[in-house]
Order: structure tokens, then sequence, then C-alpha cells
């Protein structure tokens, strides 16, 4: 398997993408840290399944707002395995408000967890894999990826506070692969436009409907596009990309007007 005797850490697991991530790495036979925070019901399953397939998962509970708790998962890794090689800095929160009436509160949620809570995952997991050092032969061993959002491209009104996160977020990839490269870690982002998750479905029952009808592929995102992304951006071909945001969208964010 691709990630045999890799192991992965992958952060926000108890919602859709972070459960495709952490069941893909985990199939690909990297043995995974999944993180999550609260809602062990939500995670348990995937437990199940990873382990029913004869993967190997074991579960951290942390509030990655908390930089002890960026460097605990980490450590939680470690412990149970021994290193780390690839860190999916996944973990984060969509919350949006129309500009003129965003709160303090939201800002300073979103901010703590999609963009500090991803810088100290980072720090964390790239310490590790400095102290590890680069193996004779191998080039670039370690993998970063963080979840950005179309949202950090395209502008989208009531989504400003969201936004500036995950274009940071697409920011610090691009900074961390020229400062960390020479320890042989690569740095990228993927960029996920509308993909179909029970909040989105709670919020606007037609959600599949109306982003298959705007979207070029003519579907709505899945958790396991993502994932399948992510799959790629860690295996050993994507060795020389680094510091960039691989957009997940279906085409969505390169169409004219229409």
């Amino acid at each position: 398997m691709m990630l045999q005797d890799k192991v992965a850490v992958v952060t926000g697991v108890n919602r859709e993408i972070g459960l495709a991530m952490a069941e893909e790495l985990a199939g690909a036979g990297a043995r995974v840290l999944a993180a999550h925070f609260g809602e062990a019901e939500r995670v348990m399953p995937l437990v199940e399944r990873v382990r029913a397939a004869g993967g190997t998962i074991e579960l951290c509970d942390a509030d990655l707002r908390v930089v002890a708790e960026c460097q605990r998962v980490v450590a939680e890794a470690v412990r149970h395995f021994g290193r780390v090689d690839l860190l999916a800095a996944n973990a984060g929160l969509s919350l949006g408000h129309p500009f003129l009436e965003e709160d303090e509160a939201t800002i300073d949620t979103l901010f703590s967890l999609n963009l500090k809570g991803a810088f100290f995952c980072a720090q964390a997991a790239a310490r590790q894999m400095v102290a590890q050092g680069i193996g004779a032969g191998q080039h670039a061993p370690y993998r970063i990826v963080f979840t950005a959002s179309v949202t950090g491209v395209k502008a989208a009104p009531g989504m400003a506070g969201y936004a500036v996160t995950k274009a940071g977020v697409r920011h610090l990839a691009t900074t961390l692969a020229v400062e960390l490269g020479q320890y042989g870690i690569t740095v990228n982002a993927i960029a996920p436009g509308a993909v179909l998750n029970e909040r989105n479905l709670a919020d606007h029952p037609d959600y599949a409907a109306r982003w298959a009808a705007l979207t070029p592929v003519g579907r709505v995102g899945q958790p396991r596009d993502i994932a399948a992304a992510l799959r790629f951006l860690v295996s050993d071909q994507a060795e020389w990309l680094s510091g960039q945001t691989l957009i997940v969208d279906g085409g969505w964010s390169v169409q004219g007007l229409h």
C-alpha cells in the first residue's frame, strides 16, 4: 500500500471531510492519529470501519484553539506510533454573517481555530519531522496539507471572516513550503468548493441540486473528493509539488460570467 509504515495525523475528524480523510489515509496503509473535538459518537463508526478493514487508527480529543492541545495531538501520535510523517490540518469552522453585522466572538472563534490552530498544529508536526531527520535516499519524505477553501480564492458575500482565515492558510502553505523544504517537508493546501454535508443540507435542503447546476462537472462535491486530493498530495508522486493550493471544486471557480 502506498502509505505503508507512514504515520498520519488528521484533525477535524468529527466532520465529514475529516472523516473521509482519515479513512482514505488508513485505507492506503497509514497509521492514523485522528483528532476530534468532542462528539465521540460521530468518530467511533470510523474507528470500527478502519479496524474491521485491518487498518490502524487511534483517537485524540483536543481543542485545537489551544496551542498546548495542538502540541499534545502530535505527541499522542508519537506516543502511539513513534513518529509523524503526514499532517492533514483540516480542523475548522465555517461561520458567516454580512460584514456589517459581524461580531467579535465569531471572528475570534474563526481565527483561533481555522488559522491559529492550523499554524500551531503545523509547527508541532514540523518540529517532530525535523527531529526525525531525512533518511538516506529520501528527498522529501514528509507532508503537511492544510484544508483551505475556495472562498479563500474567490470572494463570497457574507463570508469575510471565514474567507480571510482560509486565504491565510493558503499563504501559510506557500510560506512554509519555502521555509521547511530544506527539512524534506512539502507543504500544500486543498481548497474545497461546495461539498455536501449535514450542515449544508440543514441550511439548504436543495444544496446538492443547486450546486450541481452551478458546477461544470454537474454534481456537488462529496467528502471523498477532498480525501482523494489529499491522498495524492501526501503520495510519493507529489514529492516535487510544494507551496501550492489545489482547488477541488468541479470547475466552479474557473467559470466566466454566466
